[in-house]
């Protein structure tokens, strides 16, 4: 069962004492990412994850690399659109030295001009080595024309133009208004004292205050249709198409996971078996959902030759068209909820894997979830509720389309 304690200056600990196991899992999240940026200071978010690994006033880039690795332990960040996570997991013996080494960055961040010059050049050349995997640039464009002109739809390393205009100043701006105790959260999960974590924490972070009053705003987003394309000289086409879904916050969201068990997210699901296995002109075919706060995408995506295109896409809008005249069989989803719940379990075995879970739901919904009540809002899900979302957005006029490849402007859909 988890706890939960907010600190005078408004940061949010959540935690679960798991007393079997050897290791804790401590994650510091910050209610910022890829959503909270506009043109100019797009791919700030990530950018400033990478500045914190590279010295403070107490430590080198080198020292937090060292510190870490002598203890045995595992040192990582992340940035998403809508957080940014930054955490440990040690041995429980060595905890306190990992919480010494996260707050060390978060609290006295160096931003020496010297490294922002650097580290810019590494993330040049990472979106270099983005830009060069077709499918995540298929992704990447569905998102920035369904979302056109919105933080949400940008990609979350920014682009080469707005990467050159980031400098000490305007990082240090975005850095005070995001980073403060009340947009953050700390996520812990594994063999500790709730009690004493909290104490720890407190004494760690007694000087983190509020800067500003906390301002941070973002608008609902418009979902736009449309078709965009990008010649690539590759092998195979990369197909992906969006559909407009849900909120992370919707009570829908466990029906929509049933169906796109079966729809698409599994070697057993239906894209899989019809187009993949049946067919055979397709070597990767998938759905997933992309969830964020107020709004979401049903995604598809497919890779296939130049020659089968067409039959995929048309077979992919078959398959859309199905679904919504015929729902899904009592079989079908009685199968899909042991496979979500499953999943869902299996996720929970890490200290990590909690400690993420906790953290995302409380940075993002204010709230952590009990895994007793997902499992029982899986098995709740009634027929009603799957037919009600498939009739939502299974609509074959209302897609969104992004293909890479070779002669891709050709197309027409």
């Amino acid at each position: 069962m988890s706890k939960k304690c907010t600190l005078n200056n408004g940061l949010v600990i959540v935690g679960e004492e798991i007393k079997h196991v050897n290791s804790v899992s401590f994650g510091i999240w910050v209610g910022v990412g890829s959503r909270y940026e506009d043109e100019y200071t797009n791919g700030m978010s990530h950018f400033i994850e990478h500045m914190l690994f590279k010295g403070t006033k107490n430590r080198t880039a080198k020292k937090i690399a060292q510190e870490v690795d002598s203890l045995g332990g595992h040192i990582n960040a992340f940035t998403s659109k809508e957080a940014t996570c930054y955490y440990v997991k040690m041995l429980d013996e060595h905890i306190e030295s990992g919480i010494n080494i996260l707050s060390d960055m978060m609290l006295n961040p160096l931003f020496l001009d010297e490294d922002i010059l650097k580290e810019r050049s590494v993330i040049l050349e990472e979106i270099s080595m983005y830009e060069d995997s077709p499918e995540d640039l298929a992704h990447d464009m569905l998102f920035k024309m369904i979302y056109k002109n919105q933080g949400v739809g940008r990609n979350i390393l920014g682009t080469r133009s707005s990467l050159q205009k980031i400098e000490r100043d305007s990082m240090l701006e975005f850095f005070n208004k995001y980073y403060v105790p009340s947009n953050c959260v700390i996520s812990v999960c594994g063999n500790f004292n709730f009690d004493d974590m909290v104490e720890l924490i407190e004494q760690k972070f007694k000087g983190w205050n509020n800067k500003k009053d906390k301002n941070i705003d973002i608008s609902n987003c418009n979902f736009n249709l449309g078709i965009i394309t990008k010649n690539k000289d590759i092998e195979q086409m990369n197909l992906c198409m969006g559909l407009e879904g849900i909120g992370l916050e919707s009570r829908q969201i466990y029906a929509l996971s049933i169906v796109n068990n079966i729809f698409g997210s599994s070697m057993s699901s239906r894209l899989f078996q019809n187009i993949r296995e049946e067919q055979g002109t397709v070597y990767s075919i998938y759905s997933y959902l992309t969830l964020n706060k107020g709004l979401g995408a049903f995604n598809i995506a497919s890779s296939m030759s130049e020659k089968n295109i067409y039959k995929v896409y048309n077979s992919i809008v078959n398959e859309i068209r199905l679904i919504r005249e015929k729902s899904l069989t009592k079989e079908e989803i009685k199968r899909s909820k042991e496979q979500l719940k499953g999943n869902y379990i299996l996720g929970l075995e890490s200290t990590s894997g909690r400690m993420m879970s906790m953290g995302k739901s409380q940075i993002l919904l204010n709230k952590v979830n009990n895994p007793k009540d997902i499992i029982k809002k899986i098995n709740n899900v009634t027929d009603d509720e799957i037919d009600n979302i498939i009739k939502g957005i299974f609509n074959t006029d209302k897609i969104s389309i992004s293909v890479v490849g070779k002669n891709s402007e050709n197309l027409s859909f």
